[in-house]
């Protein structure tokens, strides 16, 4: 009777190790420093990935005409983009899709649907570069408190909380008032180390509405994607 208890026990202790041993990965934590440092190296490492960005109220403006309210597409390090970018244009709600590739940029005109060449005012993916838009943000967020794990469409995430000065964000809005801290929060997988959500809070430009907040999410890490330029008629 001794022995068969005794056996049960190292049984129960030998699948309580493997258990333990299989989501060790997963369930240990680090100091938000520790995560920042590796979520930086993985975002720099990035060869591509599907992106989304929505605002609360109103939205970010990207040419002298046209203000952006979603955001929605794909990018490939270091310099192409695929999106369609949703907003308004004189109060009437427009969709146009977007390409860049290196230098180039093109654009669906609204009216026709026809692509034409963009106005350099377009600087939409410089934020989405993993070496200098959100590969930035995570490197510069500060004060940050550590929220917990929470999970985001399923992956089990480092929630961080902290501020980036608004200068630091020149890349998602063009312009920015100086020296103001906007409320960051970031959501880092714990598998990998990526980017899976990151929220921003405050008025980055000084034409924006109180409140205004951005919502960036990130997914399907280095698959492959083919974007190449438009062919014009």
């Amino acid at each position: 009777m001794k022995k068969s208890i005794c056996l049960a026990s190292a049984l129960i202790l030998l699948v309580c190790a493997v258990f333990t041993g299989c989501s060790s990965s997963d369930s240990a934590s680090l100091a938000p420093a520790d995560a920042l440092a590796k979520c930086y190296d993985s975002m720099q490492a990035a060869t591509s990935f599907h992106f989304s960005m929505v605002h609360s109220s109103s939205g970010t403006p990207i040419s002298k005409s046209i203000l952006m309210t979603n955001l929605d597409g794909d990018i490939v390090s270091p310099d192409k983009l695929l999106a369609t970018i949703t907003g308004t244009y004189s109060d009437m709600t427009v969709e146009v899709s977007l390409i860049t590739v290196g230098e180039d940029t093109y654009m669906t005109n609204m009216l026709s649907g026809k692509w034409e060449l963009a106005p350099t005012s377009f600087k939409v993916l410089k934020v989405f570069d993993p070496s200098s838009g959100i590969a930035s943000i995570i490197k510069g967020l500060t004060n940050v408190t550590d929220m917990g794990d929470e999970k985001v469409n399923k992956t089990k995430c480092y929630h961080l909380k902290g501020e980036v000065m608004s200068e630091d964000l020149a890349p998602l809005t063009g312009t920015t008032a100086t020296g103001v801290p906007i409320a960051t929060e970031v959501w880092i997988s714990k598998k990998s180390f990526q980017v899976v959500q990151v929220q921003l809070t405050g008025k980055i430009t000084d034409t924006e509405v109180d409140g205004i907040t951005r919502t960036l999410t990130f997914s399907d890490y280095n698959k492959n994607i083919d974007i190449t330029l438009p062919e014009l008629d």
